[in-house]
């Protein structure tokens, strides 16, 4: 029991809360593990973990808010599609704030202007679940366990990117064909 090791799970987990890519899963199941090992105390994991997702979850909302936009709208290369995203998510986080905030990194809270608050409930949805899954499962069941679940979790996720980006693909192939036959047409 280390204090090392719980201000590695807390740096570790502030960094994935924050939303950049980073070993927070793999230190909430080495945590979870260690716990069900006896070697850490499991509640006290769980309070270290929640405290530092929802510090980067701030953080990471904070640092959107600031330079998010800004950074996207600056005039230059693909400015028509930057702002076009822009236009899209606003529609998208003006409808769906709560969801969006619980599903998405914090950072596009913030740059999409979701109230604070409501941000930060979704950021506590979101870490209980993901802190729930990866410790409590590889406190009762063990590394493999757990690792199998988030690597499942992992390639579920990148399956729909694939599904996503295969159907984006079809979809801008087709309005292009048809603005062709349009020009042709006419």
């Amino acid at each position: 029991m280390t204090v090392a090791e719980y201000v590695g799970v807390f740096v570790l987990v502030a960094v994935m809360g924050a939303g950049l890519p980073g070993p927070g899963d793999a230190a909430l199941i080495a945590g979870g593990t260690a716990a069900g090992e006896g070697r850490l105390n499991l509640g006290f994991l769980l309070v270290v973990a929640a405290g530092a997702w929802m510090l980067g979850s701030a953080i990471g909302y904070e640092i959107g808010h600031r330079y998010g936009r800004a950074l996207l709208e600056h005039p230059g290369r693909l400015e028509k599609r930057r702002h076009r995203l822009l236009a899209k998510g606003d529609q998208a986080f003006g409808r769906h704030d709560f969801v969006a905030s619980a599903t998405l990194p914090g950072f596009l809270s913030g740059i999409f202007r979701v109230r604070f608050g409501l941000f930060m409930l979704g950021a506590l949805a979101a870490g209980a679940f993901w802190i729930g899954l990866y410790v409590v499962v590889s406190y009762f069941l063990g590394a493999d366990i757990a690792t199998a679940i988030g690597s499942a979790g992992t390639k579920a996720l990148l399956g729909i990117v694939v599904v996503v980006i295969i159907g984006l693909t079809i979809r801008f192939g087709w309005a292009k064909w048809r603005s062709r036959r349009r020009v042709d047409a006419a």
